[in-house]
């Protein structure tokens, strides 16, 4: 299994902790936000992981490759500071070949999101999407309508949802099987030739897929701790309960580490 994580971006909200730094180079106490989504995938088994990069490429290169006992890549976005994920995505197309795992460089979240719904489970026939259940929704979320059934199936995803017909959101993990992989490739090249292509999300290749007739099954990740860092009041959150993110074994070689 391998992996590819998204982390080009500026992180402009979180300025000025980002003036010298990308978002996923940012502190969550022990480890960095790129730190943390690396060894969650390694302690799973996924043994090729490329990262995109693009705002301060040379620290997040630096950070990737010192990682100790994983082999990570970095590609480098030339169109970071014009576009958003889209074009991250379409810039590292030489990379989705199947089955592999995608994710954002600014999702923080518990290893059971990995091990219990993306890498322990049947390979999706074409893509599973990870989504959360919530009581209230912001302006940030990525929203999803689902088709409930054997499996929940995506309808529809977008930002401008209309609260009525929004069943949950994104997280910001999913996993393609070589099915899916290919065909998301073939969604890229036509979202990049749009006029919107450089303000659009890679996540509207999913919309592609789901009416298209490909199944992109939706599955919910109840409440296991997930978290987008987006501005310093989540970077914050984060920090305060960061042994959320962690399992048992996790935080007792921490504590050990510590004595």
């Amino acid at each position: 299994m391998k992996a590819l994580i998204l982390a080009a971006g500026r992180g402009r909200r979180l300025w000025p902790l980002t003036a010298e730094r990308p978002k996923c180079l940012l502190s969550l106490g022990p480890v960095t936000i790129l730190e943390h989504q690396l060894r969650h995938l390694g302690g799973y088994g996924v043994e090729e992981i490329t990262v995109v990069a693009g705002y301060g490429f040379s620290a997040v290169r630096y950070e990737a490759e010192h990682v100790v006992g994983l082999r990570v890549r970095v590609l480098y976005n030339p169109f970071f500071a014009l576009a958003d994920n889209l074009i991250s995505l379409w810039s590292a197309r030489a990379e989705l070949e199947g089955p592999f795992v995608l994710l954002n460089g600014d999702t923080v979240f518990h290893p059971h999101v990995l091990s219990h719904h993306l890498l322990a489970v049947p390979e999706p026939s074409c893509c599973r999407l990870l989504v959360q259940r919530k009581e209230r929704y912001n302006e940030d979320d990525m929203m999803v309508r689902i088709d409930t059934g054997e499996p929940d199936r995506l309808l529809d995803i977008g930002k401008g949802l209309a609260p009525e017909v929004n069943d949950a959101a994104s997280i910001g993990l999913m996993r393609f099987s070589a099915l899916g992989a290919k065909r998301l490739r073939r969604e890229l090249e036509a979202a990049v030739i749009a006029d919107t292509a450089l303000q659009s999300y890679y996540l509207e290749g999913l919309k592609g897929l789901a009416t298209t007739g490909f199944e992109v099954e939706c599955r919910d990740i109840g409440a296991l701790a997930v978290r987008d860092i987006d501005t310093a009041e989540d970077l914050q959150a984060v920090k305060e309960a960061y042994s959320h993110f962690l399992v048992e074994e996790t935080l007792q070689r921490s504590r050990q580490g510590r004595a």
